[in-house]
């Protein structure tokens, strides 16, 4: 029952501020019914309209609030998951980087002798 309470708490606290407001305009309607004078209807008009809206806006600020603890925890969730794959993308590009990039000692050293093996190689032009 706690559970219940704790999870569910404020929708079923902002579904009762609803329900009374519209208790709220049913009492005030049953009160004004018979009455043909403008006069003798409007306190009873304000109270119970009044009263509702207030009540109503009550009711539907505690269960958007419930809506927006939904939120936060869902955003959370996917914080973790975001934070999760940048690690992972992380490894990743690592590996690639390892895998891709050759090692400074695998790479030929330039040196002068394949310039000149490529000289010689060139046929001579006549002048």
């Amino acid at each position: 029952m706690d559970r219940i309470r704790r999870e569910y708490g404020r929708a079923i606290l902002g579904a009762g501020f609803l329900i009374a407001a519209v208790v709220f305009l049913v009492v005030g309607y049953a009160s004004i019914r018979d009455e043909i004078y403008v006069a003798i209807q409007l306190p009873d008009v304000l109270w119970s309209g009044v009263g509702a809206v207030l009540l109503a806006v009550v009711g539907v600020a505690l269960l958007r609030s419930g809506d927006e603890r939904a939120i936060l925890h869902r955003l959370e969730e996917m914080e973790g998951t975001n934070q999760e794959l940048a690690e992972r993308i992380g490894y990743l590009t690592q590996l690639l980087e390892l895998a891709i990039l050759p090692d400074s000692d695998d790479m030929p050293t330039p040196s002068a002798q394949p310039a000149e093996a490529e000289a010689d190689s060139l046929p001579a032009r006549a002048h």
